[in-house]
């Protein structure tokens, strides 16, 4: 087979060219977070299990930061001085971006957790989901214990998002087939699409800024758009464009642009 490095490259979304090209050392990177304040930061990990903090200036002082005893799924900034990731392991840690040292180890998780989303309204507030099903809230104040825990799920939760103007509501993708919107307010899911089936699911979820319309990125090359406040059983519509599995889909902060991936080896921009 080809053997190839690992690349992280940051694209300019208006012109399709590349911005800056960053080689790895690792080759199977399986997530990538931007900071989003300055986007002067970038940060990825993987099967090397570490989380890798890159200044985008200076690409060659990499910062490594090794704790965690799984393969990494998801990273996310809460700012240049602090980032959140998640892993196999079971657990998410709070690092300390800088040194490198860890502040917070959240460990409620029975299984793998899968992704982590930070509040868009609250800061100290995120969100996680796990191969055990569950997902579970978290106050960065209090790293002891997890603030809710939402069951319903009967497979792997592979994603979250949070709605952009509540912090208290979220949307989930899973394994199991479905997306939901759950609500901490009423302990529960308040909404379902898609229909429940064995292995055969979601891999990756977005909500509109208004939280009206989620995006679903689903195993078998689908890009599903679900109208939140409708009928769930049908889709509002289907983006039938990648030729592979899709692996993560993200709406923009103005809403008007929607961008997925895929094991097709393309990025798609949809606006």
């Amino acid at each position: 087979g080809m053997w190839w490095h690992g690349k992280l490259i940051i694209w300019n979304a208006v012109t399709t060219s590349k911005k800056q090209i960053i080689n790895l050392k690792s080759n199977y990177v399986l997530t990538v977070g931007i900071e989003q304040e300055r986007g002067k930061m970038v940060a990825c990990g993987g099967l090397d299990n570490l989380c890798t903090v890159y200044n985008i200036s200076q690409p060659e002082n990499a910062i490594e930061m090794a704790s965690h005893e799984g393969f990494l799924s998801c990273c996310r900034f809460t700012s240049e001085q602090h980032i959140l990731t998640a892993s196999g392991d079971s657990t998410a840690i709070r690092w300390d971006v800088p040194s490198g040292r860890v502040l917070d180890t959240f460990s409620e998780h029975t299984a793998d957790v899968m992704t982590l989303e930070i509040s868009p309204s609250n800061p100290n507030l995120f969100v996680t989901g796990s191969v055990d099903k569950t997902c579970k809230i978290w106050d960065v104040r209090d790293p002891s214990k997890s603030v809710h825990t939402l069951f319903g799920h009967t497979g792997d939760v592979n994603s979250v998002d949070f709605m952009t103007s509540d912090d208290k509501v979220f949307a989930t993708a899973s394994d199991d087939g479905t997306c939901r919107i759950f609500d901490t307010r009423a302990y529960n899911e308040v909404n379902q699409f898609g229909t429940l089936q064995e292995g055969e699911g979601f891999t990756s979820c977005s909500l509109t800024p208004s939280g009206r319309v989620l995006f679903a990125g689903h195993c078998d090359s689908a890009v599903v758009a679900y109208d939140v406040l409708a009928e769930p059983t049908d889709p509002a519509y289907v983006l039938q464009d990648h030729e592979s599995h899709v692996t993560s889909v993200g709406v923009n902060g103005n809403g008007d642009a929607l961008c997925t991936s895929s094991w097709d080896a393309t990025l798609k921009i949809w606006a």
